[in-house]
């Protein structure tokens, strides 16, 4: 293989494409909350091999800080992982924490990251499909880990209606004076929907933060819907004070 053909297929493989549902893999949550109370032992995720696919993958998962899994210490381990999926079947990933001095107060965010590499051509040897050399695309489902610590202030269905909702000098200013994660699935102000964007984070308030919507209207009655813990929606309405 010439030195240009090696870098063409280095650069294939280190092709990551975010999706809930990645190539013939699934996961069997859009979200995972993991309580204090499953500190002694642990959560599990299950991710699911298409029966229509093609091929074995090769997976690995870890959890994050950040989206595009930048290298960073966490409190989170994943067991198994890296591990063989066949299609059609499931695998159990179980994720134990480990010890910390995140805040007691309110909740923190991670990410859950699979990356799947599919097989490459069957084996010479053999009629079944190997995982091998012969990669040439890597794709990540990444899904929100939050981490809910005990004795918050309140319960989290009430806490996606307690957002604030007041005029700022670019546009519209929305605060969560909550300790959770509040996740919109859409903001509308009066007649005029508010643009949200997942890959900037502008559809999640932090804790305690606020978020700024630029261009967005600065009066009006308020509609958000806000993801819950099943990755369920709900509408709630204000407005802009």
């Amino acid at each position: 293989m010439s030195p240009k053909q090696q870098r063409l297929g280095c650069a294939a493989m280190l092709l990551l494409v975010a999706a809930p549902a990645i190539a013939g893999i699934s996961a069997d949550a859009t979200r995972i909350i993991f309580q204090a109370s499953d500190v002694p032992r642990g959560k599990s995720i299950g991710l699911t091999s298409s029966a229509t696919s093609l091929s074995p993958y090769l997976v690995k998962t870890q959890v994050t800080r950040d989206m595009r899994g930048q290298p960073a210490q966490v409190p989170f381990v994943t067991t198994p992982s890296l591990f063989r999926l066949e299609p059609g079947t499931t695998n159990q990933i179980r994720l134990m924490k480990t010890p910390d001095d995140l805040p007691r107060d309110r909740e923190s965010l991670f990410y859950f990251r699979a990356v799947a590499m599919p097989a490459g051509p069957a084996d010479a040897l053999s009629s079944r499909p190997a995982v091998s050399g012969a990669l040439q695309v890597a794709t990540a489902t990444v899904i929100k880990l939050f981490y809910r610590p005990e004795g918050l202030a309140m319960q989290q269905p009430e806490a996606m209606g307690k957002l604030l909702f007041s005029a700022d000098k670019q546009g519209l200013k929305v605060t969560n004076p909550t300790p959770y994660y509040i996740t919109l699935h859409s903001l509308r102000v009066g007649n005029t929907p508010v643009k949200l964007r997942v890959d900037d984070n502008s559809s999640m308030i932090a804790p305690y933060a606020s978020t700024g919507y630029h261009h967005a209207p600065r009066a009006g009655a308020v509609e958000w819907t806000a993801i819950n813990d099943y990755g369920g929606t709900e509408v709630f309405h204000g407005s802009v004070q």
